[in-house]
């Protein structure tokens, strides 16, 4: 695993996991995210990508691996069920079917190889929420009661 050192006065709003077989197109995907003030992990196993989606709950995991569809289908299943993040998927599919399979498997986006690395970071963006992180209200949501005059300004 390989990780960047964070400047105290940038705190990164999101962790991104890279899972990729190919450590030319790590260097890419990391600079890319890194730019957008992420934290960047990467991984070029399976069972160590497995291992640190567990650990880290990434915000977004990108999987840019060479694999049988069995081998990418099980990958995918685990992952959905390490992290709540999104999976970005890079993928050479010959067929609609591959990539339904994909999305079956856990996958929330599927991009065709070879990826333009533009469209890329939007997709991801995009999962990411904008890049902006998003509170969680302390306190439930309530309704008025059905019965109860809702005022309005005039």
């Amino acid at each position: 695993m390989s990780a960047r050192n964070i400047n105290v006065d940038t705190i990164p709003l999101h962790t991104v996991l890279i899972a990729s077989d190919r450590p030319e197109n790590i260097s890419v995907w990391e600079n890319l995210f890194q730019l957008r003030d992420c934290i960047v992990l990467s991984e070029s196993s399976i069972s160590n990508t497995l291992q640190t989606a567990r650990l880290v709950g990434p915000s977004l995991m990108l999987v840019d691996m060479n694999l049988s569809r069995q081998k990418r289908t099980t990958m995918l299943k685990e992952l959905r069920l390490a992290s709540r993040g999104p999976i970005i998927l890079l993928v050479s599919a010959n067929t609609a079917a591959e990539i339904i399979e994909a999305k079956q498997a856990g996958a929330d986006e599927c991009l065709l190889k070879p990826v333009n690395p533009a469209v890329l970071i939007v997709k991801a963006m995009a999962w990411l929420g904008h890049g902006k992180r998003h509170e969680r209200p302390t306190q439930p949501y309530s309704l008025p009661h059905p019965r109860q005059q809702i005022s309005r300004p005039s």
